[in-house]
Protein backbone atom coordinates (compact mmCIF):
# COMPACT_ATOMS: atom_id res chain seq x y z
CA UNK A 1 0.00 0.00 0.00
CA UNK A 2 1.41 3.37 -1.02
CA UNK A 3 1.98 6.22 1.45
CA UNK A 4 -0.64 8.39 -0.26
CA UNK A 5 -3.26 5.67 0.08
CA UNK A 6 -2.38 5.15 3.75
CA UNK A 7 -2.79 8.86 4.42
CA UNK A 8 -6.14 8.89 2.57
CA UNK A 9 -7.47 5.97 4.58
CA UNK A 10 -6.23 7.52 7.83
CA UNK A 11 -8.01 10.81 7.06
CA UNK A 12 -11.23 8.98 6.18
CA UNK A 13 -11.05 6.91 9.36
CA UNK A 14 -10.49 10.03 11.46
CA UNK A 15 -13.42 11.77 9.77
CA UNK A 16 -15.68 8.79 10.46
CA UNK A 17 -14.64 8.73 14.12
CA UNK A 18 -15.34 12.45 14.52
CA UNK A 19 -18.70 12.10 12.78
CA UNK A 20 -19.58 9.09 14.96
CA UNK A 21 -18.81 11.00 18.16
CA UNK A 22 -20.87 13.96 16.98
CA UNK A 23 -23.77 11.74 15.90
CA UNK A 24 -23.89 9.91 19.25
CA UNK A 25 -24.01 13.22 21.13
CA UNK A 26 -26.66 14.60 18.77
CA UNK A 27 -28.86 11.50 18.96
CA UNK A 28 -28.65 11.31 22.76
CA UNK A 29 -30.18 14.78 22.94
CA UNK A 30 -33.18 14.10 20.70
CA UNK A 31 -36.60 14.86 22.10
CA UNK A 32 -39.97 16.06 20.94
CA UNK A 33 -38.85 19.62 21.72
CA UNK A 34 -35.98 19.47 19.20
CA UNK A 35 -37.95 18.24 16.19
CA UNK A 36 -38.03 21.60 14.45
CA UNK A 37 -34.57 22.86 15.40
CA UNK A 38 -32.96 21.71 12.14
CA UNK A 39 -35.00 22.56 9.03
CA UNK A 40 -32.57 20.75 6.69
CA UNK A 41 -32.52 17.32 8.32
CA UNK A 42 -34.59 16.19 11.26
CA UNK A 43 -32.73 13.37 12.98
CA UNK A 44 -35.94 12.32 14.72
CA UNK A 45 -37.21 10.99 11.38
CA UNK A 46 -34.26 8.61 11.21
CA UNK A 47 -33.84 7.61 14.85
CA UNK A 48 -37.22 8.15 16.54
CA UNK A 49 -39.74 7.20 13.85
CA UNK A 50 -40.51 3.49 14.26
CA UNK A 51 -41.18 2.71 10.59
CA UNK A 52 -38.03 4.36 9.22
CA UNK A 53 -35.55 1.47 9.75
CA UNK A 54 -37.84 -1.05 8.00
CA UNK A 55 -38.63 1.30 5.12
CA UNK A 56 -34.97 2.22 4.73
CA UNK A 57 -33.93 -1.43 4.64
CA UNK A 58 -36.62 -2.28 2.04
CA UNK A 59 -35.48 0.59 -0.20
CA UNK A 60 -31.81 -0.35 0.23
CA UNK A 61 -32.53 -3.98 -0.62
CA UNK A 62 -34.48 -3.01 -3.74
CA UNK A 63 -31.69 -0.65 -4.82
CA UNK A 64 -29.04 -3.29 -4.19
CA UNK A 65 -30.92 -6.07 -5.99
CA UNK A 66 -31.53 -3.96 -9.09
CA UNK A 67 -27.86 -2.96 -9.13
CA UNK A 68 -26.42 -6.44 -8.62
CA UNK A 69 -28.76 -8.16 -11.09
CA UNK A 70 -28.08 -5.57 -13.79
CA UNK A 71 -24.31 -5.66 -13.37
CA UNK A 72 -24.14 -9.47 -13.28
CA UNK A 73 -26.29 -9.82 -16.41
CA UNK A 74 -24.29 -7.07 -18.08
CA UNK A 75 -21.03 -8.82 -17.20
CA UNK A 76 -22.23 -12.10 -18.73
CA UNK A 77 -23.42 -10.38 -21.91
CA UNK A 78 -20.24 -8.30 -22.12
CA UNK A 79 -18.08 -11.41 -21.73
CA UNK A 80 -19.93 -13.01 -24.65
CA UNK A 81 -19.61 -9.88 -26.78
CA UNK A 82 -15.91 -9.59 -25.91
CA UNK A 83 -15.34 -13.20 -26.92
CA UNK A 84 -16.92 -12.46 -30.30
CA UNK A 85 -14.76 -9.36 -30.73
CA UNK A 86 -11.58 -11.26 -29.87
CA UNK A 87 -12.52 -14.07 -32.24
CA UNK A 88 -13.80 -11.89 -35.07
CA UNK A 89 -11.92 -8.59 -35.02
CA UNK A 90 -14.20 -6.95 -37.58
CA UNK A 91 -17.01 -6.98 -34.99
CA UNK A 92 -15.16 -4.58 -32.67
CA UNK A 93 -16.43 -1.36 -34.20
CA UNK A 94 -19.95 -2.72 -34.67
CA UNK A 95 -20.31 -3.92 -31.06
CA UNK A 96 -18.79 -0.77 -29.55
CA UNK A 97 -21.02 1.43 -31.70
CA UNK A 98 -24.14 -0.52 -30.70
CA UNK A 99 -23.21 -0.39 -27.00
CA UNK A 100 -22.41 3.31 -27.34
CA UNK A 101 -25.82 4.03 -28.84
CA UNK A 102 -27.50 2.22 -25.93
CA UNK A 103 -25.42 4.21 -23.48
CA UNK A 104 -26.53 7.54 -24.99
CA UNK A 105 -30.28 6.84 -24.77
CA UNK A 106 -31.80 9.02 -22.03
CA UNK A 107 -32.60 6.77 -19.09
CA UNK A 108 -35.99 8.37 -18.42
CA UNK A 109 -37.16 7.67 -21.96
CA UNK A 110 -35.77 4.13 -21.94
CA UNK A 111 -37.52 3.23 -18.67
CA UNK A 112 -40.79 4.64 -19.96
CA UNK A 113 -40.67 2.78 -23.30
CA UNK A 114 -39.61 -0.57 -21.85
CA UNK A 115 -42.23 -0.46 -19.10
CA UNK A 116 -45.00 -0.41 -21.70
CA UNK A 117 -44.00 -3.89 -22.90
CA UNK A 118 -42.60 -5.46 -19.71
CA UNK A 119 -43.14 -5.51 -15.98
CA UNK A 120 -41.58 -2.60 -14.12
CA UNK A 121 -38.79 -4.72 -12.64
CA UNK A 122 -37.97 -6.38 -15.96
CA UNK A 123 -37.96 -3.01 -17.72
CA UNK A 124 -35.61 -1.58 -15.08
CA UNK A 125 -33.17 -4.50 -15.33
CA UNK A 126 -33.12 -4.37 -19.15
CA UNK A 127 -32.49 -0.62 -19.14
CA UNK A 128 -29.85 -0.72 -16.41
CA UNK A 129 -28.08 -3.67 -18.02
CA UNK A 130 -27.86 -1.82 -21.34
CA UNK A 131 -25.92 0.99 -19.65
CA UNK A 132 -23.25 -1.44 -18.44
CA UNK A 133 -22.43 -3.01 -21.81
CA UNK A 134 -20.17 -0.28 -23.19
CA UNK A 135 -18.17 0.06 -19.96
CA UNK A 136 -17.72 -3.66 -19.37
CA UNK A 137 -17.09 -4.72 -22.95
CA UNK A 138 -14.45 -2.04 -23.50
CA UNK A 139 -12.63 -2.96 -20.30
CA UNK A 140 -12.69 -6.70 -20.95
CA UNK A 141 -11.33 -6.28 -24.48
CA UNK A 142 -8.78 -3.66 -23.40
CA UNK A 143 -7.57 -5.82 -20.53
CA UNK A 144 -7.01 -8.87 -22.71
CA UNK A 145 -5.43 -6.81 -25.51
CA UNK A 146 -2.88 -5.43 -23.04
CA UNK A 147 -1.67 -8.83 -21.87
CA UNK A 148 2.13 -8.88 -21.90
CA UNK A 149 3.58 -10.40 -25.06
CA UNK A 150 6.22 -12.23 -23.02
CA UNK A 151 3.53 -14.03 -21.02
CA UNK A 152 1.68 -14.97 -24.19
CA UNK A 153 4.85 -16.26 -25.80
CA UNK A 154 5.59 -18.32 -22.70
CA UNK A 155 2.09 -19.80 -22.81
CA UNK A 156 2.57 -20.71 -26.47
CA UNK A 157 5.93 -22.23 -25.63
CA UNK A 158 4.26 -24.45 -23.04
CA UNK A 159 1.95 -25.77 -25.74
CA UNK A 160 -1.26 -24.21 -24.40
CA UNK A 161 -4.28 -24.14 -26.66
CA UNK A 162 -6.06 -20.84 -27.45
CA UNK A 163 -8.69 -21.55 -24.78
CA UNK A 164 -6.09 -22.55 -22.18
CA UNK A 165 -4.08 -19.41 -22.86
CA UNK A 166 -7.19 -17.27 -22.55
CA UNK A 167 -8.33 -18.85 -19.26
CA UNK A 168 -4.95 -19.36 -17.58
CA UNK A 169 -2.97 -16.35 -18.82
CA UNK A 170 -4.93 -13.59 -20.58
CA UNK A 171 -7.95 -13.33 -18.27
CA UNK A 172 -5.88 -13.37 -15.05
CA UNK A 173 -3.60 -10.65 -16.45
CA UNK A 174 -6.65 -8.65 -17.53
CA UNK A 175 -8.43 -8.92 -14.17
CA UNK A 176 -7.35 -5.51 -12.81
CA UNK A 177 -8.74 -3.74 -15.89
CA UNK A 178 -11.88 -5.89 -15.95
CA UNK A 179 -12.62 -5.34 -12.26
CA UNK A 180 -12.08 -1.62 -12.70
CA UNK A 181 -14.80 -1.72 -15.35
CA UNK A 182 -17.08 -3.64 -12.99
CA UNK A 183 -16.56 -1.00 -10.32
CA UNK A 184 -17.34 1.84 -12.73
CA UNK A 185 -20.42 0.04 -14.06
CA UNK A 186 -21.66 -0.69 -10.54
CA UNK A 187 -21.39 2.90 -9.35
CA UNK A 188 -23.02 4.08 -12.58
CA UNK A 189 -25.97 1.73 -12.10
CA UNK A 190 -26.38 2.78 -8.45
CA UNK A 191 -26.99 6.29 -9.70
CA UNK A 192 -29.29 5.23 -12.54
CA UNK A 193 -31.49 3.03 -10.35
CA UNK A 194 -32.97 6.21 -8.93
CA UNK A 195 -34.49 7.12 -12.31
CA UNK A 196 -36.56 3.93 -12.13
CA UNK A 197 -38.75 5.78 -9.62
CA UNK A 198 -40.74 6.88 -12.67
CA UNK A 199 -41.93 3.25 -13.00
CA UNK A 200 -42.69 2.77 -9.30
CA UNK A 201 -39.25 1.44 -8.31
CA UNK A 202 -36.28 3.68 -7.52
CA UNK A 203 -34.88 2.10 -4.38
CA UNK A 204 -33.34 4.74 -2.11
CA UNK A 205 -34.12 7.49 -4.63
CA UNK A 206 -37.81 7.23 -3.71
CA UNK A 207 -36.92 9.30 -0.65
CA UNK A 208 -35.55 12.03 -2.91
CA UNK A 209 -38.64 12.15 -5.13
CA UNK A 210 -41.01 11.98 -2.16
CA UNK A 211 -39.09 14.80 -0.55
CA UNK A 212 -39.47 16.97 -3.65
CA UNK A 213 -43.20 16.26 -3.81
CA UNK A 214 -43.71 17.09 -0.13
CA UNK A 215 -41.08 19.88 0.06
CA UNK A 216 -39.53 17.89 2.90
CA UNK A 217 -35.74 18.25 2.81
CA UNK A 218 -35.18 15.50 5.39
CA UNK A 219 -36.27 12.87 2.86
CA UNK A 220 -34.14 14.39 0.11
CA UNK A 221 -31.03 14.46 2.31
CA UNK A 222 -31.68 10.93 3.58
CA UNK A 223 -32.13 9.49 0.07
CA UNK A 224 -29.09 11.31 -1.29
CA UNK A 225 -26.83 10.33 1.60
CA UNK A 226 -27.99 6.70 1.56
CA UNK A 227 -27.42 6.39 -2.19
CA UNK A 228 -23.93 7.86 -1.91
CA UNK A 229 -23.07 5.54 0.98
CA UNK A 230 -24.34 2.54 -0.99
CA UNK A 231 -22.18 3.49 -4.00
CA UNK A 232 -19.11 3.98 -1.80
CA UNK A 233 -19.76 0.70 0.02
CA UNK A 234 -20.08 -1.31 -3.18
CA UNK A 235 -16.97 0.35 -4.60
CA UNK A 236 -15.00 -0.59 -1.48
CA UNK A 237 -16.27 -4.17 -1.61
CA UNK A 238 -15.22 -4.49 -5.24
CA UNK A 239 -11.85 -2.94 -4.46
CA UNK A 240 -11.41 -5.58 -1.77
CA UNK A 241 -12.30 -8.34 -4.23
CA UNK A 242 -9.83 -6.91 -6.74
CA UNK A 243 -7.14 -6.78 -4.03
CA UNK A 244 -7.73 -10.44 -3.15
CA UNK A 245 -7.90 -11.68 -6.74
CA UNK A 246 -4.84 -9.85 -8.10
CA UNK A 247 -1.93 -10.41 -5.68
CA UNK A 248 0.59 -9.93 -8.50
CA UNK A 249 -0.74 -6.41 -9.10
CA UNK A 250 -0.17 -5.57 -5.42
CA UNK A 251 3.43 -6.72 -5.62
CA UNK A 252 3.97 -4.65 -8.76
CA UNK A 253 2.57 -1.52 -7.06
CA UNK A 254 4.68 -2.16 -3.94
CA UNK A 255 7.85 -2.03 -6.04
Amino acid sequence: MTTRRKVTYAVLAAALVVFGIWAVQRISGLSEDTQATNPLFRWEYLFKRERTPGELWDSTREHLLLTVQSVVIGLVLSAALSALILRFGWLRGLVFTFAGVLYTIPSLALFAVLSTYNSNETAAIIALTSYTLLILTRNIVAGIDRAAEAALDAADGLGMSRIQRLVKVEIPLALPVILTGVRIATVTVVGLVGISAVIQLGGLATYIFDGFKRSYTTLMVLGTAATILLAIGLDLVLRGIEWLMTPWARRRVAR
